[in-house]
């Protein structure tokens, strides 16, 4: 790491370097002896974010509290292999350089994988879910040593790209010179572009000043995010956001912020525990999130779902998901029949995605996303049912069990498309029996936010299999 800072940087001494994790020996000492625009950073878990503490600013990488471009240069010594979520880690670093900025770093590389490996993932419940024997190194400023969430292989700087945009230039040593010799002798430098944007790119400006929205929300966002371990970034277009931030139901904005957060960590928690159920959770499974908007939930389901593999589908949202949340992104379309699916998925889930369609999509929809499962793939959604109707006082549904109102929306799209929707159980129960073998699960009436009927069938697991098997609701 010496070598590379003075060949890359020999200025580094007049750089603004901000340094996570810093060792109690090596190179740290000097950079914060001889840099004046050196800072140093530790997690403390619990404590404030930005303060200092014990002579370090406490920051998580995943969600720092530091200015857009605020540093030449960030430096860590073998830090990223210990992280929970090393994509929004890339980000925030990338967020905080300035332009031309590098972040400069040492990270044990296995030769011998081509790809990376997670080995570890700390739940939003401070629980840990482990995919290897456990393996810890040495932890500066606690007892307790540092567990090892990643073994990263010969993919690490496409994956830095793809995570946070920048250039990525690696640097390996075999010098017998100055002993550096054997395995993990790996440097990276990993460059911020010029005319790169700190949030996202293109259509995916998030939650900020700029955007019209006051700066005093988005530090709310962050105060609401930090417990779940979750991106504060919400888009300016996101529905479900606006529509809590508004609701006269709140006395405070941040109680309306901090639901908004709660909510989709309560969603994801919940698809996680119905997955398990159905599925056993013992296997590696495909799931599709259908109409997943800006990520409310989807925020939250990336770690909560893990290690599944986890697409989400939108109309609108697509860049803002991928570029921004990570994951990756199905596009949508209004067309059931022109939906256009990369695999056939292990589970498909879709909330309050039924609540909203007409007649002439509502079924349609329903086997579309039945056909892109799996033999013995499960379907899980809501839909607006007879309790919901206490919301509408207009609502009188026909005589098959169904209301829309393509007046009463939220600002989404065409109302032709889209509006509100109620729909009986027997509306639903008619539409099921439509599905080829479809095997119904669950049933929870106003199962969801308290008055959205639940659903869950799944697909025969072979097809010679014909006809419906439908449970009455309760057995």
């Amino acid at each position: 790491m010496a070598l590379v800072l003075t060949r890359h940087f020999p200025h580094w001494r007049t750089l603004a370097i901000h340094e996570p994790s810093p060792s109690i020996g090596g190179i740290s000492p000097k950079l914060k002896r001889d840099c004046a625009g050196y800072v140093a950073s530790q997690y403390f878990p619990g404590r404030l974010l930005g303060k200092q503490i014990a002579g370090y600013r406490n920051e998580n990488l995943e969600l720092q509290t530091f200015p857009d471009e605020s540093f030449d240069l960030v430096v860590t010594l073998d830090v990223m292999e210990h992280v929970n979520q090393p994509a929004e880690v890339l980000r925030e670093i990338a967020r905080t350089l300035k332009p031309g900025g590098v972040y400069l770093f040492t990270v044990p590389t296995y030769k011998e994988r081509a790809t990376s490996e997670r080995r570890a993932l700390y739940r939003p419940d401070g629980s840990v879910e482990h995919y290897g024997e456990p393996e810890y190194h040495g932890d500066p400023v606690s007892d307790a040593n540092s567990l090892v969430t990643f073994h990263y292989g010969y993919d690490l700087a496409e994956l830095i790209h793809k995570w946070s945009g920048m250039d990525v230039e690696v640097v390996r040593f075999h010098d017998h010179g100055r002993g550096i010799i054997g395995d993990f002798t790996e440097v990276y430098l990993a460059t911020k572009p010029f005319g790169m944007a700190s949030q996202g790119e293109g259509e995916t400006a998030t939650l900020n000043a700029d955007d019209g929205w006051p700066a005093e929300v988005h530090a709310m966002c962050v105060n609401a995010s930090h417990p779940h371990g979750v991106l504060p970034d919400v888009h300016k277009e996101d529905l479900s956001f606006r529509f809590v931030y508004d609701h006269p139901g709140f006395p405070t904005k941040d109680e309306a912020i901090g639901y908004y957060f709660n909510d989709g960590a309560r969603s994801a928690a919940k698809v996680r525990k119905i997955i398990d159920e159905w599925t056993g959770g013992a296997e590696l499974l495909t799931i599709l999130e259908f109409a997943a908007g800006y990520g409310a939930v989807t925020r939250h389901a990336t770690a909560a779902l893990a290690p599944h593999t986890l697409h989400s589908s939108d109309v609108h949202a697509n860049d803002f998901l991928t570029n921004v949340l990570g994951v990756r992104s199905v596009p949508s379309t209004d067309v059931p029949e022109e939906l256009s699916l990369p695999t056939e998925y292990d589970v498909v889930f879709a909330l309050s995605f039924f609540s909203h369609m007409p007649r002439s999509t509502w079924g349609r929809w329903l086997q579309r996303l039945y056909a892109g499962l799996q033999p013995g793939g499960i379907f899980l959604f809501t839909t607006h049912g007879t309790t919901s109707m206490q919301y509408f006082p207009q609502a009188t549904l026909d005589g098959t069990g169904y209301w829309f109102d393509q007046n009463v929306g939220h600002g989404g799209p065409d109302a032709t498309r889209y509006g509100q929707t109620i729909t009986s159980k027997e509306f639903v129960d008619t539409n099921i029996a439509l599905l080829p073998g479809a095997e119904y699960l669950t049933y929870e009436p106003a199962g969801w936010w308290e008055h959205q009927d639940l659903y869950v069938i799944r697909k025969p697991s072979t097809a010679a299999r014909v006809g419906n098997r439908v449970k009455p609701a309760g057995e």
